[in-house]
């Protein structure tokens, strides 16, 4: 399948005005990234800022203390019991953390998105009959991924600062009150802020690619996203005994 051409008529944006496009002004930004859906720079961009972030603040004892904590949280969590000597394995493996972390970023999220890329792919232009191609739609959500560059560099200041790994800008945060581990606190605290961003941009970036309304599009993959976050609240509740 060839590329949608939603009229060539302007030159390609650079890779800096694709990036600043996309927040200032997404609709144009992606119009372009349709007609010229190169992805590579952005998304390499995106990696490594991200990766640097996470691995600087891991090497720190701060990070490696927030990560621990984490950790023993989210095993918590889950129903299980951390006891002395299973605390001092997960403290010690913390050395590699920052390794880790970076690795997975940088191996894992390209992953993550081909494979979100083909799902969206296969619903707009499969199911839905939609003409566009799998580079537009994956060109796309590489372009959201300044969301995630943009977080990084927000929350990993803040994170040092609250020592501790838990997000700074989920839902949660609004409703202190709740206690901690509940299946409300457990749902709030996982959606977060910047995520409904990125949704928002690539509903958008889809819209424009598959001449639709942005607007459904974004409540279909918000009610998605609340599913699954629900979901883990639930399992988290189950196992926990919350």
């Amino acid at each position: 399948m060839t590329d949608a051409e939603p009229a060539q008529t302007v030159a390609p944006l650079s890779l800096p005005a694709r990036m600043l496009g996309v927040i200032t002004s997404p609709s144009a930004a992606f119009a372009n990234v349709a007609a010229y859906p190169e992805w590579f720079g952005v998304l390499a961009i995106s990696l490594l800022v991200l990766a640097s972030a996470n691995s600087a603040f891991l090497s720190t004892p701060i990070g490696q203390q927030a990560s621990l904590d984490q950790q023993v949280t989210q095993i918590e969590g889950f129903g299980q019991t951390v006891d002395d000597a299973m605390y001092e394995q997960l403290k010690g493996r913390m050395k590699y953390t920052a390794a880790i972390s970076a690795v997975a970023i940088l191996v894992a999220s390209p992953v993550i998105t081909v494979v979100f890329a083909a799902v969206l792919f296969g619903v707009f232009s499969g199911a839905l009959g939609g003409h566009a191609s799998f580079r537009q739609v994956f060109a796309v959500l590489a372009h959201t991924s300044v969301v995630s560059l943009l977080q990084a560099v927000f929350v990993t200041p803040l994170n040092y600062v609250r020592e501790s790994l838990s997000s700074a800008t989920s839902l949660g945060v609004f409703l202190p009150m709740l206690a901690e581990g509940s299946f409300l606190a457990n749902v709030l605290g996982a959606i977060d802020l910047f995520v409904l961003w990125s949704l928002t941009l690539t509903a958008i970036g889809l819209a424009v690619l598959y001449r639709r309304r942005s607007t459904p599009i974004f409540i279909s993959l918000a009610a998605a996203y609340v599913v699954i976050a629900l979901g883990i609240a639930a399992v988290k509740a189950a196992l926990g005994g919350s």
